[in-house]
């Protein structure tokens, strides 16, 4: 008797133990994507206001330019590979001016 008990309960409670993780699971991704997504997006906008904001000037300074190549490197760590590149290439021929916030030893 109480072992038909413990095969019942084990045969109802463990298929709904089961079915509840795998939908937090798949909860968790979703809200992992959604936030990969939103960074992708943040890092996109401050990567194209850069460049058009010094884009007329043609020369940068090497801290904002630094920081451009940390945005880049997460951006295209989290999959990114929009036209952020083509803009980049056109940032390679400018001129970085040099600042004493970065001071080379």
């Amino acid at each position: 008797m109480v072992e038909q008990i413990i095969k019942t309960i084990i045969n109802y409670v463990v298929p709904l133990m089961l079915g509840f993780l795998i939908s937090q699971l798949r909860n968790y991704k979703r809200k992992n994507d959604g936030l990969k997504n939103g960074v992708m997006t943040m890092l996109q906008s401050n990567l194209t206001n850069t460049f058009f904001y010094y884009e007329p000037f043609k020369k940068i300074p090497d801290y904002v330019y630094k920081n451009f190549l940390n945005e880049l490197k997460a951006y295209e760590d989290l999959g990114g590979d929009d036209y952020i590149h083509t803009i980049y290439e056109h940032m390679k021929t400018w001129e970085i001016t040099r600042t004493d916030i970065l001071k080379k030893d």
